[in-house]
This record gives C-alpha cells, sequence and structure tokens, in this order.
C-alpha cells in the first residue's frame, strides 16, 4: 500500500477504525473530530484525502451524498493491522520484562528459555537438516575457539541458540527465543557469571547438538532443559557464594 505524505500508516488504519466503529456513514469533517478522540490532529483538507486514499484502496465505500463506510475487504485489512499492533505490544512487553534488575529479573528470563528453549531443542531434533547440523557444528568450534583464546563467546552462544531455533521449523518459538537473544546484557551478564563460577556453555552445546545430530528428540529436550537449569544453579551459586559476601551487588552488567 502507497501512502499520502500527510498520513501516516497509523492515521490511515485509525481513520478506518473510525469509519468501522461509527454508526453512520463518515464524511471528512466528522473524521476529523473522531480521529481527534483518537489523539490525532488532521485538517479537514487531510481527513477528506485520507478518505479519498481509503476509496481508492477498497477499503471503504461511499454511502449517501458523501459519506463512507467500510468494505469487507478493509475489514481485513483493519484486523491484519490490529493484530500486528497487538503482536508489537506483546514484542515489547517481553523485552521490557526482560529487562536485568536484579537476581530474580534474571532467573525470571532463564524459566522463559527453559519453557521455550526445551521445545525448540526437540523440535530441532525432529526436523534438522544435515546443513543446519553441519553449520551448528560450526558454530560450536568458532566458540571453543574464542574461549581459547581468551575472547567473549556471547555472540556465538546467540547463535547456537538461534539457529537450534530455526532448525525446528517453528517461526513463534523462534521468534519467541529471538526476542530474548535481541537483549544483549542478558547473554553477557550470564557469560560473566559462568566464567566467575568455573562453567562453559559451549560444552552444554555440544552435548545438546549431540542428541539432535542423532535426532533423539527427548534426549536433547533433556539436554536443553539441563543446559538452563545449569545455568540457573550458576546464577544462584553466583549471587550465593561471590554477589552477597561482597555486599550483595547485583549489578553484573
Amino acid at each position: 500500500m502507497i501512502f499520502l505524505k500527510v498520513q501516516s500508516r497509523e492515521t490511515y488504519f485509525k481513520a478506518l477504525e473510525a469509519i468501522r466503529e461509527s454508526s453512520r456513514p463518515i464524511g471528512a469533517w466528522r473524521l476529523c473530530r473522531l480521529l481527534q478522540d483518537k489523539g490525532l490532529e488532521v485538517s479537514r483538507a487531510t481527513a477528506g484525502r485520507i478518505l479519498k486514499r481509503l476509496e481508492d484502496e477498497g477499503h471503504v465505500r461511499i454511502e449517501g451524498r458523501v459519506g463512507r463506510v467500510i468494505t469487507p475487504r478493509g475489514e481485513e485489512a483493519l484486523k491484519e493491522w490490529l493484530d500486528e499492533q497487538a503482536s508489537r505490544e506483546s514484542h515489547n512487553a517481553l523485552a521490557e520484562s526482560l529487562t536485568i534488575r536484579g537476581r530474580q529479573h534474571l532467573i525470571d528470563a532463564l524459566i522463559a528459555r527453559r519453557a521455550i528453549e526445551s521445545e525448540t531443542a526437540y523440535l530441532a531434533a525432529q526436523n534438522v537438516t544435515d546443513e543446519e547440523l553441519r553449520r551448528l557444528e560450526k558454530i560450536i568450534e568458532e566458540h571453543e575457539q574464542l574461549l581459547k583464546a581468551g575472547h567473549s563467546g556471547v555472540e556465538k552462544d546467540a547463535e547456537f541458540h538461534r539457529g537450534l531455533a530455526q532448525a525446528c521449523k517453528n517461526r513463534v518459538l523462534a521468534s519467541a527465543l529471538d526476542v530474548i537473544y535481541n537483549n544483549p546484557k542478558i547473554g553477557q551478564a550470564l557469560e560473566y557469571i559462568r566464567a566467575r563460577v568455573g562453567s562453559q556453555m559451549v560444552r552444554d552445546h555440544r552435548y545438546i547438538l549431540s542428541h539432535v545430530a542423532r535426532r533423539d528428540k527427548e534426549g536433547a529436550r533433556l539436554a536443553m532443559t539441563e543446559h538452563i537449569d545449569g545455568v540457573i544453579q550458576d546464577v544462584d551459586k553466583y549471587w550465593s557464594e561471590i554477589a552477597e559476601p561482597q555486599g550483595g551487588r547485583g549489578d553484573v552488567s
């Protein structure tokens, strides 16, 4: 869809929403008032151009002398936009919930990961291709090399988990996991904690991949659950043995 310069995508669909909600056909003047109620200020001339564009797209039709009403095509387009808005709000809410504010927030994020990733591991063992297995093996090898050289493995850790999610062939699970891994503070905090308590994630990754490669679905699920449980235990160990004795400082970012 091509929008006029004077209107945004949000204005377009809020206008369409206002038309759907109205009990009678809408003209430019009434659309101005209804958009004001939705927090949008537009002139009558702009409202007229919006109505014309809605009509050109087949989302409204003229009824009466100057009024417009929504069409079935408009109903469908509006539903898609509203679903898109709801999905974006859920995405933002999840991203906000993953902002690290201390021990419990980090553990909550890990519990969410455990629920999602145990299923992605199971499905990856069912659906992974040979090419994906080779790519995951390469990620692990590169991760090992980085750690041996004393470098950060955060990016490779996230790359492995994302690769496994892609191999599971479930777009919803992969999308949910992507929200978590788009928060770099989580990976950095976990790498710092596991380094302090003597654990390495890459060893767990190789164990998980061994089950995926054998197409052992339940084994892969269990290996991932144990992996995340181990990270949670490391978080608890860090706070109880290192952070709290040093004054309870919970900032690992």
